[in-house]
């Protein structure tokens, strides 16, 4: 536990002496800049060259890794490598050199001496960016543990070079972990956990998303520890028996080099041909079906569908609301002329069967989808996306014109993607995620009443992770138990909707669990947008085919890029 008055958690950063890399900086700078963590020790690698002869470098070359060596030295260049000199970042915190001594093949040990003087500056924790495979009384000389990351997900991969082997074995997430360091060679307790979309035709770019996305990550166990004034950590680190990888041998770097030119060939000509359509469709059926029967399965010949019927425009993020005795459709309606949606409605007649034809509802300057609505009285509100307007806007139904009337701006300067409110033992919570990492971070705002104000949930970002965060439509209920939609974008964007249940939410807490999943229909390659209202349910379910308004604004964007 730590004491109430303890605002400012003191720790110390291990470093090389050539400096940090960018991604390493850029989470140093958001400690030291949240004003929550002070730096109060530089611990930094003291070499000593090894000197070889011309004739001794020739022998101790690794030949066989001859293309990984050169092509990670020379051609290899993700953003977040860039390196920051260590003076650049160190300013006036004192710093001390130290020689580890080398036990076995791989395990350092730190001097006594320099355990001491480590001892003395009493850093809460000590945080990784330099030396090896540490071992000895260095782990428990601070209190909160040594601090690591490991980029990749340890249960499937150890061993180097990160976010490397996900592309070579076609895996669709790309892991991270923050560790406390234990003796146990990668048997560390987990501190944090995420998976990103795996980024297959570039390595660089697979590896900058795993480090960009999870930088902030020792600030965010400081902001725990500090609110909820406890460690969130367990006592046991993990157990894995996953493989350890080393460096590619040539024929192994060779095979990848095509792999990643073959999937960046692919990449490029599904984006210029390929793009999305999407439609939406309303069927006969209650939560409680999603629920109860696993591998539910959407029957495409119990569908009612609403289609643009176009290749330019598509029907998207649906919604559905019962008003009058009849249920009103809103959904995101995309043109590839415009490079931009509005937001239209259609009526539903369950009797029948039926969909009327569309019409508009809302059309600002700026794209709009994800229409959430949800009533609050006898009003109806709804909450387009409108990241690209850079906040989040509450829109009131006319309910005789069924146009959406500017209502307030509900949080200004947030630009959340697929935001989603829900009202939880009298407190509203806002779910969405952020527009530098749409898919994989899940963050909720929350307020007393509607009217706010909305504040940041402590434990932001609550989840991270592609394939279970991003909102897929409004929470539901069934037998006394709330359920979130969430997007699976592992594979593909929506590719399908895992359904969790919400076993806590609170101001400072947060815990879902999996319970079930829905595949799109037979025939199309996602669902990512569910509601019900009723008897019926309205999702969206999308194919690939060929828009020549697309089509034209891709080969102007590599034109002119």
């Amino acid at each position: 536990m730590i004491e109430s008055h303890e605002k400012i958690i003191r720790f110390a950063v291990m470093a090389k002496p050539e400096g940090l890399q960018k991604w390493q900086a850029d989470c140093y700078y958001a400690l030291i800049e949240s004003g929550l963590a002070e730096n109060v020790l530089w611990i930094v690698e003291k070499k000593e060259e090894e000197q070889k002869g011309f004739i001794g470098k020739i022998f101790s070359y690794p030949w066989k890794r001859l293309f990984f060596r050169k092509y990670y030295r020379y051609i290899f260049k993700p953003d977040s490598f860039r390196n920051i000199p260590l003076q650049e970042v160190s300013g006036e915190i004192p710093a001390i050199r130290c020689k580890t001594e080398l036990k076995g093949k791989y395990s350092e040990f730190f001097s006594l001496e320099d355990l001491k003087i480590i001892k003395d500056y009493n850093p809460d924790f000590i945080l990784k960016f330099g030396f090896g495979i540490i071992k000895g009384e260095i782990l428990t000389c601070s209190r909160f543990g040594v601090w690591s990351f490991h980029h990749g997900d340890e249960q499937m991969y150890r061993g180097v070079p990160p976010g490397f082997h996900e592309i070579m074995k076609n895996d669709p997430l790309t892991g991270s972990i923050l560790q406390r360091l234990t003796e146990t060679l990668d048997g560390g307790v987990i501190l944090r956990k995420g998976y990103f979309r795996t980024i297959k035709h570039s390595w660089a770019a697979n590896l900058d998303q795993a480090l960009k996305l999870s930088a902030n990550w020792p600030l965010d166990v400081c902001r725990e520890i500090i609110m909820q004034k406890s460690f969130p950590s367990t006592l046991e680190g993990v157990e894995t028996h996953a493989p350890v990888y080393k460096e590619p041998e040539n024929f192994s770097m060779f095979q990848f080099i095509l792999k990643q030119f073959f999937n960046k060939i692919a990449f490029h000509l599904n984006e210029i041909f390929l793009p999305e359509n999407w439609e939406t469709g309303i069927i006969e059926t209650r939560p409680e079906n999603i629920i109860e029967q696993q591998g539910y399965k959407i029957k495409p010949n119990e569908v009612v569908w609403l289609s643009a019927g176009k290749r330019n425009r598509y029907f998207a993020d649906s919604f559905v609301t019962k008003l009058n005795e009849n249920l009103l459709l809103l959904f995101e309606d995309y043109d590839y002329k415009t490079q931009k949606a509005v937001i239209s409605s259609a009526w539903f007649d369950g009797k029948n069967k039926t969909i009327s034809s569309p019409s508009l509802s809302l059309q600002e300057s700026w794209h709009l989808s994800y229409p959430f609505l949800f009533k609050s009285g006898k009003e109806i509100y709804c909450i387009p996306e409108s990241i690209q307007h850079g906040s989040v806007e509450l829109y009131r139904l006319n309910q005789e014109t069924l146009k959406l009337e500017h209502e307030k701006t509900l949080i200004a300067g947030l630009k959340a993607a697929d935001g989603t409110l829900v009202n939880h033992l009298n407190h509203w919570y806002f779910f969405f995620t952020p527009d530098y990492a749409t898919n994989s971070e899940l963050h909720i705002w929350h307020a007393e009443t509607l009217e706010g104000p909305f504040r940041p949930h402590e434990l932001n970002p609550v989840k991270t992770n592609a394939a279970n965060a991003r909102p897929a439509g409004p929470f539901f209920e069934c037998e006394n138990k709330l359920y979130r939609p969430a997007q699976d974008c592992s594979y593909t964007y929506g590719g399908r909707i895992i359904i969790n249940e919400v076993k806590l939410l609170t101001e400072s807490e947060f815990l879902e669990e999996p319970v079930n999943v829905l595949n799109p229909p037979k025939g199309y390659k996602g669902i990512h947008t569910l509601s019900f209202a009723g008897n019926f349910m309205y999702f969206d379910s999308k194919k690939f085919k060929f828009s020549p308004a697309s089509f034209l604004h891709q080969m102007r964007r590599r034109i002119h890029s």
